[in-house]
């Protein structure tokens, strides 16, 4: 279980560099653990990201989860600040959904324990 913690600690920190990196001011961040499921949202509030941007999240977070490879993934997030990363943070999640609603971004990450 105390891998499963910092997986989790590591996922939220690769989200929330990546947003601050970005320049966002005002970030949530809700983590609800369950005990066969983990949802990560994050809101960042008044934001103007483009279209782009936001397929580009979509598509790196929507990576197919890699468990077989994944005890080697979760070590090497972190090592850098850029989004190239999200492709490994991809691997550890089950399920990602990335919106745009009324100028503020909200991105869930399910992760399956």
């Amino acid at each position: 279980m105390q891998h499963e913690s910092k997986k989790i600690a590591m996922i939220v920190n690769e989200l929330l560099t990546m947003l601050l990196l970005k320049g966002a001011g005002k970030i949530e961040v809700k983590i609800n653990r369950q005990k066969h499921n983990t949802e990560i949202v994050m809101k960042q509030q008044q934001c103007d990201y483009d279209e782009m941007f936001i397929q580009n999240l979509r598509y790196n977070l929507n990576t197919q989860r890699q468990t077989e490879v994944e005890e080697y993934f979760w070590q090497l997030v972190g090592d850098d600040d850029n989004e190239d990363e999200l492709p490994l943070v991809g691997t550890m999640v089950d399920e990602a959904v990335v919106e745009l609603v009324d100028g503020d971004l909200y991105i869930t990450v399910n992760r399956k324990n």
